[in-house]
C-alpha cells in the first residue's frame, strides 16, 4: 500500500488581535503595551456582570475593583470557543471555594451575554453542576488595560490593587495561589508574540503558524505514528464548542466503524460484512507484538477531524466524505439485516422492570451492574462495548421496552449462563436468535467482489 500523508485543508481563524500586528516576522510582545506588573489598576468599573452577589449578599449585576480590596483577584479572560479557557471552569470554581473570600476569581470575556450564559447553562447541564463563579460580558475596558493574543490569559490583582502577575492556566493552581498570598513576588510572566511563519512550508507542522490554539477546521492523515497508543476519542459538542474525532494508530476498518457509529452509536467487529475475500488486510487476528508490526506495515492510520460549531452536526458525514476520497478503491454503507444476534428478551407480560424514580444511576463492571431509573438498551450497549467484545454475534436489544428500568445483577457479565440467571429474576435473557440490526457493508471495488 502506498504511504501517503494527506491534508485536507486546514482553516485557522485568528483573533482579532492579530490585525494589528505587522506582517513580518519579528516577534511583538503586546502585553507590554498594558499594565505592567507593580503597576496599580484603575478602579474599574464591572457592568453586564452575572452570577453576582454583592457584600450584603444580594444579587448585582455591577461592581467596582475596588470591592474587592483585600483579596487576590484573578481575572480570567476567556471565550466559549477557547477549549482550554472551558475546561479551567469547574478548577476555577474548585480554588474559589477552597480559598473562599481570601480570592476572587473574575471571569472576563468580549462575548454578549446572548452568547455565553445559554453557553454556560449547558455547559451545567452536561455536567450536573452549578458553577459559581462572577462572569462580566460584552466587556472592553479591562481588555484594554490588559491587551493580549492567546487564550486563556489570566491577570493577577493583589489585595491593594497591584498586579503582581500574568500568566496562562497552567499558573492557576492551589500552590502558586498559595504563593501569592504570602507576597511572593517572582511569578512567572505570560508574554503574546506575533508568531513565525514560513510560506514554504505546510501550515502549522512544527509550529509553522503556531501551535493550532486557534484551529477552527482541519482533517489529517497519516500512516502509523511510533510513539503513540492504538484507540480513538470522540468530543460531543457543547453549544458552540468544536467538534473533535481522533483516531491513533488504528486499521481502516476500524474508521469506517467510528464514522458510521457516530456520538451515540456502536458498530463492533461483528457488525461489520465485507463483500469481499480479505486478502489485503482489512482486519487481522494477530495479537500482541505481531499485530503492532501489522500496523506499521500499511495497516495502520492516524486520522483526525475538527470542524466548527456550525459543522458540529455533520462531522461525522464529513469523515466519511472523507474516507470515501480518500481510500477511493473500496465503498461503505450502513444497511439493516437480518444476521444472528445475541438478543436480550423478555420471558413474561408481566413488567418487573419499571422504575420507581429517582435520580438516574448507571454503574456497569465485569462483576455486574446497576440501572436505575435508566433505560434497557444500555445493558447490551456495555456489554458488547467493554465485556464480551469476542462475541461473534451482535449484541442487540429485542425487548422493545420504553419505559424506566431499575436493575441490579451481580454476576461476571462475560459468563452468559450467570448472567441469564440474575437476568431471571427481571424475566430476562440473552439467547441467540435471527434479528434484524444495523450492519457496515464495505465492497471492494477494485476486486471481485464474494457477496456473504
Amino acid at each position: 500500500m502506498i504511504k501517503k500523508i494527506t491534508l485536507l485543508g486546514v482553516m485557522a481563524v485568528l483573533c482579532l488581535n492579530f490585525l494589528a500586528l505587522a506582517q513580518e516576522n519579528k516577534a511583538i510582545d503586546v502585553t507590554l503595551k498594558g499594565i505592567q506588573i507593580g503597576q496599580k489598576v484603575p478602579d474599574v468599573t464591572l457592568t453586564s456582570l452575572h452570577n453576582y452577589k454583592d457584600k450584603n449578599g444580594k444579587p448585582a449585576t455591577t461592581a467596582k475593583l475596588s470591592d474587592f480590596t483585600g483579596k487576590l483577584i484573578l481575572l480570567d479572560f476567556w471565550a466559549t470557543w477557547c477549549s482550554p479557557c472551558v475546561a479551567m471552569i469547574p478548577k476555577m470554581d474548585s480554588l474559589q471555594k477552597v480559598f473562599g473570600d481570601k480570592i476572587q476569581f473574575l471571569s472576563v470575556t468580549y462575548q454578549t451575554e446572548k452568547e455565553v450564559l445559554p453557553f454556560l447553562e449547558n455547559l451545567e447541564k452536561q455536567r450536573g453542576k452549578h458553577y459559581d463563579l462572577p462572569v462580566v460580558t460584552g466587556e472592553k475596558e479591562l481588555h484594554q488595560l490588559f491587551p493580549h493574543i492567546t487564550l486563556p490569559h489570566y491577570v493577577w490583582i493583589d489585595g491593594s490593587g497591584v498586579v503582581r502577575a500574568i500568566t496562562e492556566s497552567n499558573e492557576v493552581n492551589r500552590e502558586r495561589i498559595l504563593e501569592a498570598l504570602s507576597g511572593k513576588e517572582e511569578m512567572s510572566r505570560k508574554s503574546d508574540f506575533k508568531i513565525a511563519y514560513d510560506g514554504n512550508k505546510p501550515f502549522l507542522i512544527d509550529g509553522n503558524g503556531g501551535n493550532g490554539w486557534n484551529m477552527k477546521y482541519h482533517s489529517i492523515l497519516t500512516d502509523y505514528t511510533e510513539g503513540i497508543a492504538s484507540g480513538f476519542t470522540r468530543t460531543p459538542f457543547i453549544n458552540k464548542a468544536k467538534g473533535t474525532v481522533t483516531v491513533r494508530n488504528s486499521t481502516l476498518l476500524q474508521m469506517y466503524q467510528i464514522a458510521y457509529g457516530g456520538y451515540n452509536r456502536f458498530y463492533g467487529p461483528n457488525k461489520v460484512v465485507l463483500k469481499f475475500n480479505d486478502k489485503i488486510g482489512l482486519r487481522s487476528k494477530i495479537t500482541g507484538r505481531n499485530y503492532t508490526e501489522w500496523l506499521k506495515n500499511g495497516h495502520g492510520y492516524c486520522y483526525e477531524l475538527i470542524v466548527p460549531p456550525n459543522l458540529n452536526g455533520e462531522m461525522f458525514e464529513l469523515m466519511k466524505r472523507d474516507l470515501k476520497n480518500l481510500f477511493p478503491e473500496y465503498s461503505a454503507n450502513a444497511e439493516k439485516r437480518k444476521v444472528k444476534c445475541l438478543v436480550l428478551k423478555r420471558t413474561s407480560s408481566i413488567d418487573k422492570l419499571k422504575s420507581n424514580g429517582g435520580k438516574p444511576i448507571i454503574d456497569f463492571s465485569g462483576l455486574g451492574f446497576e440501572l436505575k431509573n435508566s433505560v434497557l438498551p444500555l445493558i447490551p450497549a456495555n456489554m458488547e462495548i467493554q465485556f464480551m467484545q469476542n462475541c461473534p454475534y451482535p449484541i442487540v436489544d429485542g425487548t422493545d421496552y420504553k419505559g424506566r428500568v431499575d436493575i441490579k445483577v451481580e454476576s461476571k457479565l462475560s459468563d452468559l449462563k450467570a448472567l441469564n440467571e440474575q437476568l431471571a429474576k427481571y424475566d430476562l435473557k440473552f439467547e441467540v436468535d435471527d434479528y434484524v440490526t444495523d450492519v457496515i457493508v464495505i465492497d471492494n471495488k477494485s476486486k471481485p467482489t464474494n457477496t456473504k
